[in-house]
Formats: structure tokens, C-alpha cells, sequence
């Protein structure tokens, strides 16, 4: 075989080569996606005000320390420490027979007393004495009443009893011990009215300002006193089920901690609320109005902003910027970017990106349950 048939050979067997390499390189094009299956659901309307959260301290309504104010031996303890007692109940008994005895003598000495000065004024009726005569027996008539009456005074501090409804403490004087003379009285127990009671909590100047700001530039907190409900929450509760008012707002901030102290009064009528314990404390501000609400999973934040994904009647995701402000329960205020109508992704969106189709399946948002209600709310910083 000559040079050039070989060489026309070997470039035919090449070039079969090339086209069945090429022919194996082909792909085959990737099966079409299905539309990504979601859900939406238009905002739900609902009438909100806006709110914030304090942090506070419960403190009984009042405090008083039970002291002896007379000396004598302490005979009987008629309550149980720690127990809850009704306003005039007897709580502690200090020896009453000298008490008793003084008492029974000033009354003899003022009895006698009022029959001198009866009878003293009659005689002065039949011109049998002089008026000075009866000006004495007078005297010491109103000296017997007042003797008598401070015997029976010290008689009543023998009993001491309970100046309101409220909780005892621990006693801290034991039956049988000598009450001595004293001129700040001796301690015998603290009883504490819990129900109601207040709950103390304090505004720094920043948090102050912001809220005349977002009031309307009007401190609503002092012309509130007496009339703004307040709620609180203790730890573990859902919610702010606890409604009270607000009682007290200081005129000015302390300069040595900047900040303003407020105070609520709440009923407690459970006696859930222990003097001392941590309670969140949520005010309203600003009046009611009608926003728009979807869940808070179904909002995503980059570098742009808040955005939600809406489907419109082309059946693909679009991305939505929107403006948010409080949230209320398990909802977040949309303030800007969506209509009642706008149809929000709120599940699947994860793996949604815009343009893309989706399989939508229509369900219904459900009104947040409003602070003071039983829900669990916490402040969210509004958005942009």
C-alpha cells in the first residue's frame, strides 16, 4: 500500500473518531423542576396600639412593723407565721392584769371625782358654796378623765392587732419573753397587704424620649395616673395576664440614676405576685388603629431590608420590601409595602427565589391575641 493511502486511511479513521467523541460528549438537558409548593395567605387586618416593656419589682401595698408600745411579759401568739390575716385580728396578747388593774382604779378615782364635782355644782345652785369650789372639783374631774383614759389606752396596747388585711412575717419575740420599756417600741413582726400591691419599674431618658416621641410628643404617663392600664407578666407566664393601673409617676428623672420611676397598682387577687419578685411591665402609648398583620417567620431581612415573598396571577415569587413596626403575639405590623389583598408566602419560602413558579395553596392568617390577653408579646424595633 503506497505512503498516501495510509495517510488518506489514518485521517478517515480520525476523523470517525472526532464524531463518535463528540457525538458521546452530548448532555442530555436537566427535567424540568415542578413549581416549589407553598402557602399564602392574605394580611389579617386587626386594630392594635403600640406598646413597650419595662422591667419591674413587686412591692406590698403597705409594710408596717408590729412593735409592743407597753412593757409587761408576751403571753400569747394567735397567729401563724407566714398566714394570711383579716384587718382587726388579734395577733399578739402582753400580760393584761396590771393594765387592767389601773384601769379599774382611775375609774374609781374619776367616779369619785364626778359625784364631788354633781355635787359641788348643786350646792353653788343653792348658794352653799363658792364658785371657786366648784372650778376644783372640775379640775380634778377632767384630771380623773384623762388619767382614766390614757389607763385604758395603755390597756388597748396589751392587744395588738392587725391594722389591714394583709400576710404575716415570722414573729420575732417567743411567748414568755419581757417586753421592755422602749421608747421605738419593741419588733414583734412585719405583716405586709399584697392584695393589691404595687409593681415598681423606672424609664431611662432615652427610652423617656422615644416614647413622647412615638406618643405624639405628649408625656401621657402623668395625666395617665389613676386611668392607663398597664399589664405584667411574671417569669413563665404567657402573656401579660396581670391588669392593673398605673398609680404613680414621678415628676422628674433622679439625676443619680437617670431615670424615671413609675409604679403600678394590681389587684392580685390570686396572690400570684410576691412582693420582690421580677415582673415584665408592658404600657401602651398612642391610640388604636387598624394595621395589617402577617406572621413573623414569613418576614426575611438582607441587606436591603425586610421583605416578604408575594405570589401574584402569574403563579411565580416575587419579592416584596416592606416597612415593619410592633409585634403582637405571633404576628408582625406591616406598616409599609402590602395590601389586604397581596398574597404572602408563609411557609415554603425558604426555597424560594423570585421568578421562580409555585404550586400556592390558600390558607388564613389568624388574628395575634393582643397583649393583656394571654399572648406572648415582645417588642420588635420597626423596621426599614
Amino acid at each position: 500500500m503506497s505512503i498516501s493511502k495510509v495517510s488518506r486511511f489514518g485521517a478517515a479513521a480520525v476523523g470517525v473518531l472526532v464524531a463518535l467523541g463528540l457525538a458521546g460528549c452530548e448532555k442530555k438537558a436537566p427535567p424540568e423542576q415542578p413549581p416549589a409548593k407553598v402557602t399564602v395567605a392574605p394580611p389579617v387586618k386587626q386594630t392594635v396600639q403600640n406598646y413597650v416593656v419595662f422591667d419591674g419589682t413587686a412591692a406590698p401595698l403597705l409594710y408596717v412593723s408590729l412593735e409592743a408600745r407597753v412593757p409587761g411579759y408576751l403571753e400569747q401568739i394567735l397567729f401563724k407565721d407566714g398566714a394570711k390575716v383579716n384587718k382587726g385580728d388579734l395577733l399578739f396578747v402582753i400580760e393584761q392584769d396590771q393594765y387592767k388593774q389601773e384601769v379599774a382604779l382611775n375609774q374609781a378615782i374619776y367616779d369619785e371625782a364626778k359625784i364631788e364635782f354633781d355635787r359641788q355644782s348643786t350646792l353653788l345652785a343653792q348658794k352653799a358654796t363658792s364658785q371657786a369650789a366648784v372650778d376644783s372639783a372640775r379640775s380634778k374631774l377632767q384630771q380623773a378623765q384623762a388619767n382614766l383614759a390614757l389607763a385604758q389606752i395603755n390597756l388597748g396596747y396589751t392587744e395588738v392587732r392587725a391594722p389591714f388585711d394583709g400576710v404575716m412575717g415570722r414573729h420575732l419575740i417567743d411567748v414568755g419573753n419581757y417586753l421592755g420599756a422602749s421608747p421605738d417600741g419593741i419588733k414583734l413582726a412585719d405583716i405586709r397587704q399584697i392584695q393589691p400591691l404595687y409593681i415598681y419599674f423606672s424609664m431611662s431618658q432615652t427610652e423617656l424620649l422615644a416614647y413622647i416621641k412615638m406618643a405624639g410628643g405628649t408625656d401621657n404617663l402623668g395625666q395617665g395616673v389613676g386611668k392607663l392600664p398597664i399589664f405584667a407578666a411574671l417569669q413563665g407566664d404567657q402573656g401579660f395576664p396581670h391588669e392593673g393601673v398605673l398609680d404613680f409617676a414621678a415628676s422628674d428623672l433622679d439625676i443619680n440614676t437617670g431615670t424615671l420611676q413609675l409604679r403600678g397598682q394590681f389587684a392580685n387577687r390570686d396572690g400570684a405576685i410576691v412582693p420582690g419578685v421580677y415582673a415584665s411591665v408592658l404600657v401602651y402609648y398612642g391610640n388604636k388603629r387598624d394595621a395589617l398583620l402577617v406572621p413573623f417567620e414569613a418576614v426575611l431581612r438582607d441587606q436591603q431590608g425586610p421583605y416578604v415573598f408575594v405570589v401574584g396571577q402569574d403563579k411565580k415569587a416575587a419579592r416584596q420590601n416592606i416597612t415593619t413596626g410592633q409585634q403582637f403575639g405571633h404576628l408582625i405590623e406591616v406598616s409599609k409595602g402590602l395590601s389586604d389583598s397581596d398574597q404572602v408566602v408563609i411557609n415554603g419560602f425558604v426555597t424560594l427565589s423570585v421568578g421562580k413558579p409555585v404550586d400556592a395553596q390558600t390558607s388564613k392568617v389568624e388574628p395575634a391575641e393582643l397583649p393583656g390577653t394571654g399572648a406572648a408579646a415582645k417588642p420588635v424595633a420597626a423596621g426599614s
